[in-house]
């Protein structure tokens, strides 16, 4: 194969371990998915969270992320509200029990990936994190609009 090809094939492997790694602890020690943390995240990061911020920032479609939320919704974890600007749209707001569902996960979740990270030097760290970065917005720019 090539290099690129051979590239392409370890980052997603490479991405998938991690994910799934983490994701299995996060089901086995709290019952939820690293996507369920990750979206609870945005939303209490957020003043005024709406469905189309979190199909920006993980890249979702307006479908899955509008069905996440109403499972979220039912569960109790968020609720959504009449946007007062904009009929059309809601915000969604982290209700009690989500925040918990966060507070008890997240340090979980960043004990994982420290864990699995560990063999990485904190500059080795910092400077694939760049490479990531540098390579998503490659990647972004060349992306039909």
């Amino acid at each position: 194969m090539s290099a690129s090809i051979d590239f392409f094939d370890e980052l997603v492997r490479a991405e998938i371990s991690l994910y799934n790694a983490v994701d299995a602890r996060m089901k086995a020690e709290h019952g939820v998915t690293v996507g369920t943390i990750e979206i609870l995240s945005l939303i209490a990061q957020a003043e005024h969270a709406r469905v189309d911020d979190i199909v920006r920032a993980l890249d979702l479609r307006v479908g899955t992320a509008s069905k996440i939320i109403d499972r979220y919704a039912a569960a109790g974890w968020v609720e959504r509200i009449p946007n007062p600007d904009d009929r059309r749209s809601s915000w969604i707001v982290l209700m009690d029990a989500g925040a918990k569902v966060l507070a008890e996960g997240t340090p979980t979740f960043e004990a994982s990936v420290t864990d699995l990270v560990s063999g990485l030097s904190s500059g080795e760290l910092r400077t694939l994190r760049a490479l990531l970065v540098k390579l998503a917005a490659s990647v972004d720019a060349r992306r039909p609009a």
